[in-house]
């Protein structure tokens, strides 16, 4: 991870098959219209000061600028160029070029190739990115999230559970999904801060494109024991 160099990093990547182009440009509509996400303003009131971040999945960036906008070096990791293309615009308009370049690095790869060093982590945002790595590879990234955390830092993020819509519109194992115990045990090495099980129908996209979505999400943050 070059922390700061301010341009893309490309690995090869190609799309994501539970996250496929029309989702993505519903999500992506829709995003550009919401408040930075309420998990990670919450989790950030547990850190006393910044320190080094990845967002894995970071999408339009909203998430990033702020965490620049608060002195935060931070690695921004997507699968889609364009997403990340998207995040330097939002880190250059939040805290302006020089501090981009000096800040921030933008990482273009699955989360299933991402990985960073032990132990060099204070805090990795996973905003809703998560259920979208395939099933047989979900337990490999955690354990590298678990890896790159610090003693004490944190995790902020959303993991799916079974009856989340998008599951079945999916590809086979393209997505994976959790009960409540799973998640439980997934946090085993760590402090839970808080976690929030969340099941509501609401909708994907911005009118007149909307669509129903049925939301099954487990809204959690968790320190690194």
């Amino acid at each position: 991870m070059a922390m700061g160099d301010g341009d893309i990093q490309h690995a090869r990547v190609d799309h994501v098959p539970g996250f496929p182009s029309e989702r993505l440009e519903r999500y992506l509509h829709r995003a550009l219209t919401l408040p930075i996400r309420d998990t990670l303003v919450r989790a950030l009131e547990q850190i006393p000061q910044a320190g080094v971040a990845s967002d894995l999945g970071c999408g339009p960036g909203k998430e990033v600028a702020e965490l620049l906008r608060r002195g935060w070096r931070v690695e921004a990791v997507d699968a889609y160029a364009r997403m990340l293309e998207a995040t330097q615009v939002a880190a250059i308009e939040a805290v302006g070029a020089k501090e981009t370049a000096a800040r921030l690095c933008c990482v273009h790869t699955h989360l299933a190739q991402w990985s960073a060093p032990a132990r060099s982590l204070d805090l990795i945002h996973a905003g809703f990115s998560l259920p979208f790595v395939a099933a047989a590879e979900f337990a490999q990234v955690w354990k590298n999230m678990c890896f790159a955390l610090k003693p004490g830092g944190l995790f902020v993020g959303q993991l799916f559970g079974h009856h989340d819509s998008f599951l079945p519109e999916s590809p086979v194992g393209s997505m994976n999904a959790h009960t409540h115990a799973e998640v439980v045990k997934l946090c085993g090495d760590f402090q839970v801060i808080f976690m929030t099980e969340e099941e509501r129908d609401g909708v994907v996209g911005v009118p007149p494109n909307e669509h129903p979505k049925h939301w099954h999400v487990f809204h959690i943050a968790a320190r690194r024991i």
